[in-house]
């Protein structure tokens, strides 16, 4: 028994060693608080989305800025936000998180060090999980996508203008497109499209819905606005998805 146990205290040992961690890691409170989205239509929640991107990913380290406990976690296992599960207070509670790395690093490398990090800091203990679900396909359409590349640089960025009911988004990859969908249709959107650039897109809302005495379709808003915007196409799919549970976790910080 004993023996056994010693193994089992090595291995663990031997895994803490091993995980992948930054170089430098600074976690903070966001100033402001929460922002919850609580009672927020899906369009609603879109046009309401910060002006320009929560993460940005550089060969030096990651840096997250305003972001919710769920946005973390997500980014961490590679799932989208309609993944992850946990308390309430994943949605509220916001979080600055600067890292460096001395040595550059992949994208894949750095989730798992994000992994680590979110354990280290936060006490997160998760497991995955698969089920089927009914999620949304993106795939190309049979005219072509339409997405326009972008010829500058820097971060994604996202224009709302509320009152004619336009989006302009820049620098936009298909994964920032995907969450958006995500958050619309309330369901996984499964990206197959195959597209890896960034994009420069407009979209004009207002043309898709219906008269002002009309009930919003959106579902049928967000399919013809796909296809005719972007040149893409959605199909609803069961298929098996990997889920994280969030077991436990601290809403506050390990202090740096």
């Amino acid at each position: 028994m004993k023996q056994t146990l010693g193994i089992l205290l090595w291995v663990t040992t031997c895994a803490a060693q091993t995980a992948p961690s930054f170089d430098v890691a600074s976690v903070r409170l966001a100033q402001g608080g929460g922002r919850g989205g609580a009672g927020m239509g899906g369009l609603a929640m879109i046009m309401a989305m910060p002006r320009s991107a929560n993460i940005k990913v550089s060969p030096d380290g990651l840096t997250m800025r305003g972001v919710n406990f769920r946005t973390c976690v997500r980014w961490a296992y590679n799932v989208p936000d309609m993944q992850v599960s946990g308390p309430d207070w994943i949605d509220q509670q916001r979080y600055d998180i600067v890292t460096k790395v001395s040595a550059g690093a992949s994208e894949d490398q750095m989730r798992l060090m994000m992994q680590t990090l979110l354990a280290e800091r936060f006490k997160l203990a998760a497991h995955r999980i698969a089920k089927d679900t009914q999620a949304w396909i993106l795939t190309d359409s049979k005219s072509g996508q339409k997405l326009k590349e972008s010829a500058t640089e820097g971060e994604a960025s996202m224009q709302p203008d509320m009152q004619k009911m336009q989006l302009g988004l820049e620098r936009t990859s298909v994964s920032d497109l995907v969450n958006m969908l995500t958050t619309i249709l309330r369901a996984p959107v499964i990206d197959e499209t195959g597209l890896k650039g960034r994009y420069d897109v407009k979209i004009d809302i207002s043309k898709y819905l219906p008269d002002p005495n009309q009930p919003v379709d959106m579902l049928s808003t967000v399919l013809r606005g796909i296809q005719q915007e972007f040149g893409l196409k959605l199909e609803s799919k069961k298929m098996p998805l990997d889920f994280v549970v969030i077991d436990a976790a601290e809403k506050t910080p390990v202090e740096n």
